[in-house]
């Protein structure tokens, strides 16, 4: 276990240990509308966990969110919960990466890259070039879907600077990372895949180059 995970997990196990927030503390809402599909407990235990998390500068609203997609896959009880507490201590450790500015949707970004084994280097440096949130979350997880297919991490960050930098959003961008699963799934090298999709050039000023212009055989 890296050193930035094994700090942010330990300091999150010690709020995990001082118990529930006092009584005057602001009440974190949202799992009431669990309260049919769940007991009492489960949903008074998921607050806990909520505000424990929170106090580590984790929104709620991803936790609540996670909850109730795993309620909506027939997860409930202990294994929601010990599902949610894992969660909120990876988005506590994300958090470290992403920064204290980072909204909800680049933090759940960041903490499922590194989940899928970026480097957390590489996530700190790509949020802090990547100000845009929109930039910051579809690119992280184009990064996580890079990795998966065996592009190496500074060729697929050098990707898919280059495919933001030419205009490509959302959708657009994430067909990118489709098209070199379909082209390394025929048995083309994950490397030239990504450069067959995206001109990423030979350095950081190659990556300026206007779109649609190629770079010299």
């Amino acid at each position: 276990m890296t050193g930035w995970r094994f700090r942010s997990i330990v300091a999150f196990a010690v709020l995990a240990v001082v118990g529930p927030v006092n009584a005057g503390a602001q009440e974190v809402r949202g799992f009431e509308r669990l309260d049919e599909r769940l007991s009492p407990a489960t949903v008074e235990r998921l607050r806990g966990i909520a505000q424990r998390a929170e106090r580590a500068g984790v929104p709620p609203e991803l936790l609540r969110r996670k909850a109730m997609e795993g309620v909506s896959k027939g997860v409930t009880g202990a294994r929601l919960e010990q599902a949610i507490e894992l969660y909120a201590g990876r988005l506590a450790a994300a958090r470290e990466l992403a920064g204290p500015d980072a909204g909800p949707d680049v933090l759940a970004a960041a903490a499922e890259a590194a989940e899928r084994g970026v480097p957390p280097g590489r996530i700190r440096a790509f949020v802090s070039a990547n100000p845009n949130p929109l930039r910051s979350t579809v690119g992280l997880r184009v990064l996580g879907d890079l990795r998966d297919l065996g592009v190496p991490d500074g060729e697929a960050a050098r990707g898919v600077s280059a495919a933001l930098d030419r205009g490509l959003r959302g959708e657009r961008l994430l067909a990118v990372s489709a098209a070199v699963r379909r082209r390394v799934g025929a048995g083309e090298n994950p490397s030239a895949a990504l450069r067959a999709e995206v001109d990423i050039g030979r350095g950081p000023a190659d990556t300026r180059r206007p779109p649609g212009r190629r770079r010299p055989n």
